[in-house]
């Protein structure tokens, strides 16, 4: 929703300044998915508004909920057709966190990631990812009264950082009280090791979260699995991270998908907890270890005791770490899964929309 083009709009047709707040209000704080539902407005006025602007800049297609409902995932159209999805994660009970997409498609094409085998159509604009929040929060005030989103995490489809002005656009909406309000530390951005929008993340975000997909501290290994490896090796990535840290003060997540038999290993672990601490005190990391869902593709996740064991074996190398509980696999919306289709695991279960 552009504001500035619905303030401009209003003041041409002679609308007192206040109906831009109520507006504001009610799509931002509300969880209005559409003008007619901003029962604030004169009747006419929110027909006006209906035929002149959209609420959401994406169309909604297809809602599906896991069966434990724990992940509900959204399809939608673009404004040209492109297909990007969107997922709802119950974290707590009660309390839920938006996954937004900041690309259609991806070109880092993870060997181990559905999204990427799409490759990149083009970068969403900052009202097409704020658009996924608001869409959420009008999903949960209609089908779970009485819960609320309180978090947001960059790591549906794309890289964020290689569409870094929207992202930053739609963080200052996100982050901003007079809009949605969500906390600067209740939001994480996940980039595959862009160096250059690590650098200008710890300038503009300081207090955002920033979690990094790792995956192998290995070269060769990891640009196997991740081919922008290449443009950033493992070493410039450590610098980065390292002057991040050195500005920040904060904490990086490391994201590490866990393929068996590639990079779950006692000796894989060893190197990640050497690697980690080679770019600053062990105080300043935590691994977030992703069993492998499945994709299509020739990886399959190791067993669990083997997924504990590289858990337990960093956490004796003073490295915390934690196994990420899998949310909305049987709907194909777990971590690796988006790729922008309407196809679904069979288990899935079509759920109501907003």
């Amino acid at each position: 929703m552009d504001l500035g083009k619905i303030s401009a709009w209003l003041e041409g047709n002679g609308h007192p300044r206040f109906r831009l707040q109520q507006i504001t209000r009610a799509v931002y704080k509300q969880g209005a998915a559409a003008f007619s539902e901003i029962i604030s407005l004169p009747e006419q006025l929110r027909t006006d508004l209906g035929g002149n602007f959209r609420v959401l800049a994406l169309e909604p297609e297809l809602v599906l909920e896991s069966r434990g409902g724990g992940a509900v995932k959204a399809s939608f159209r673009l404004k040209d057709k492109q297909p990007v999805e969107s997922v709802l994660i119950n974290m707590f009970p009660g309390k839920w966190s938006v996954c937004v997409s900041t690309q259609a498609g991806c070109p880092v094409q993870c060997s181990f990631c559905a999204t990427g085998r799409r490759g990149l159509k083009r970068n969403l604009s900052p009202d097409e990812i704020v658009s996924q929040y608001l869409f959420w929060a009008g999903y949960i005030r209609t089908n779970r009264p009485g819960e609320k989103i309180s978090g947001a995490v960059y790591m549906g489809m794309g890289e964020p950082f290689l569409n870094y002005d929207s992202v930053a656009d739609s963080l200052r909406t996100m982050t901003d009280p007079d809009l949605i309000g969500l906390g600067d530390r209740h939001i994480s951005v996940s980039t595959i090791g862009h160096v250059p929008g690590i650098r200008r993340f710890a300038r503009d975000f300081p207090q955002v979260n920033l979690a990094v997909s790792l995956h192998s501290v290995d070269d060769a290994l990891r640009s196997r699995l991740v081919p922008f490896n290449d443009k950033y090796p493992l070493s410039q990535i450590a610098k980065a991270l390292k002057d991040y840290i050195f500005t920040t003060k904060r904490k990086v997540f490391i994201e590490y998908v866990m393929l068996d038999g590639v990079n779950s290993s006692p000796t894989a672990a060893r190197r990640l907890s050497e690697w980690l601490k080679e770019v600053e005190a062990p105080k300043y990391f935590t691994v977030n270890l992703i069993p492998y869902n499945s994709t299509g593709q020739e990886f399959k996740a190791p067993p669990r005791e083997r997924i504990e064991g590289f858990c337990d074996l960093l956490t004796s190398l003073n490295i915390s770490a934690t196994i990420r509980k899998s949310l909305g696999s049987d709907i194909a919306g777990a971590c690796g899964q988006l790729a922008g289709s309407r196809k679904a695991a069979p288990e899935g279960r079509a759920g109501r929309g907003s």
